[in-house]
């Protein structure tokens, strides 16, 4: 019976993170006559299912609840500033609804730092992303109508697979997440996963072959970019007297694309099938700026500044740009435009100290899961440099940056009394217990 029901938790958490990587309902909603925004009534109601059960399951280990959850304040502050943006929000209703379901999100993220290790966290977004790529590729396959674009945007990108997500892009940059999920459990060498890392591969190749099947330039640069650099993380594992040579490698031999890119840049943006607005991208920044600078401190309300032409905020910046733009292709661009200056300081000083803890955690660590954080964080930032994956409610994306923060927290703290006290309390034993039930 134990047993029975820690594989029902799973199965939820699975469930959970499939819908959230917003795959399948908004493809099926999606209708050829309203090709710019569908309405989806059913996401929020099934996210509201999804907390309450997770609410429940929380109060079953409250204690370890609180204790984890105490373990960060920057991304507690994040979440107020987005609830008291109610206060001063352009759009009053919105703000309040979606600020909640973000309050959801994030408890569910600290959840999973409670319940589960970073190896199992690892092998549960496996199943999620494996998932996400079988469905997507009987989409494709058997129903293309759904499973590649077809009408979307004009029809500009007909032909491109998305599978069981609303658009190639975001196909693109959940199979990066997926490929890194699964390159690290190819590495994996103990024990039963040793004997599996074949499946792990499949995964990397499948999600590599989504991602050039999707036709996302950005998510195949960004997946180059990804493999390239777990190599040069776990060096960072080895001596110092190893790491500086290899590190200042590394420096050069960007520094020298970097300028060779520069020398080239009309011709690789052409090359590429871009333009030197990043698409477009600069003009939308610049518009966004002209109303930041009108209030700058506290923005215009969490998720408020993107809306539809009843808003004065979105209309002006649709009028300006003559095209119903959905976000400002810039995560940082669009936290500054919500939340104003305060709240991009608090999620940099958030961001910056999970760089820290992830480098000492790489460092601490010899296991393929010690590299997650790093490699997660540095998609976290590449990817909001043209699109938009912060702060946002119901994601895969801000539940994995939440469980990836307190994760490091628990897993810290684990070492840290294994090795220097011989005195651990009873909320401490009651987490590691919870988490070797799951093994």
């Amino acid at each position: 019976m134990h047993r029975l029901s820690r594989l029902a938790e799973k199965v939820f958490v699975v469930i959970a993170l499939f819908f959230s990587t917003t795959a399948l309902i908004g493809v099926l909603l999606e209708k050829e006559d309203a090709p710019d925004v569908t309405s989806d009534p059913y996401t929020p109601i099934l996210f509201m299912g999804v907390y309450l059960v997770t609410s429940l399951l929380i109060l079953r280990r409250w204690k370890s609840f609180v204790r984890v959850a105490q373990k960060d304040i920057w991304i507690w502050l994040l979440i107020g500033i987005a609830l008291a943006s109610v206060l001063w929000t352009v759009s009053p209703d919105i703000t309040l609804r979606r600020s909640i379901l973000l309050l959801g999100t994030t408890g569910f993220g600290v959840y999973l730092a409670t319940r589960y290790s970073f190896q199992e966290q690892l092998q549960l977004l496996a199943w999620t992303f494996g998932l996400v790529i079988l469905l997507s590729i009987m989409f494709a396959v058997a129903l293309p109508s759904y499973g590649l674009m077809t009408f979307q945007e004009g029809g500009a990108h007909e032909g491109a697979w998305r599978g069981i997500i609303t658009h190639k892009n975001t196909m693109g940059r959940l199979m990066n997440v997926s490929a890194i999920v699964f390159l690290l459990l190819s590495f994996e060498k103990s024990g039963l996963q040793r004997k599996y890392r074949w499946v792990a591969w499949v995964g990397f190749i499948l999600s590599a072959a989504l991602i050039i099947l999707s036709t996302s330039k950005t998510a195949i640069i960004v997946l180059l970019t990804l493999t390239a650099i777990v190599p040069l993380y776990r060096t960072w594992r080895n001596n110092y007297n190893q790491i500086v040579p290899i590190t200042i490698a590394v420096i050069l031999v960007v520094g020298s694309a970097a300028t060779l890119l520069l020398d080239n840049l009309p011709l690789i943006a052409s090359a590429l099938g871009r333009d030197l607005t990043l698409t477009g991208r600069t003009d939308i920044w610049t518009r966004m700026l002209e109303l930041i600078s009108q209030n700058p401190w506290l923005g215009y309300g969490f998720n408020a500044f993107w809306q539809d032409w009843d808003n004065e905020v979105t209309a002006y910046v649709w009028r300006s740009l003559e095209w119903p733009c959905p976000n400002g292709h810039n995560g940082w661009m669009d936290l500054l435009a919500e939340l104003g200056i305060l709240g991009l300081i608090i999620f940099f000083i958030s961001y910056v100290t999970a760089w820290i803890k992830g480098v000492l955690w790489l460092r601490t660590t010899r296991t393929v899961e010690g590299l997650w954080p790093v490699i997660y964080l540095s998609f976290l930032l590449i990817y909001n440099i043209t699109e938009s994956t912060l702060l946002t409610t119901n994601s895969i994306f801000w539940i994995l940056y939440v469980s990836t923060i307190f994760s490091m927290s628990v897993e810290f703290e684990q070492v840290k009394y294994k090795y220097a006290s011989p005195f651990m309390d009873e909320e401490w034993f009651e987490i590691e217990a919870s988490k070797k039930q799951n093994l």
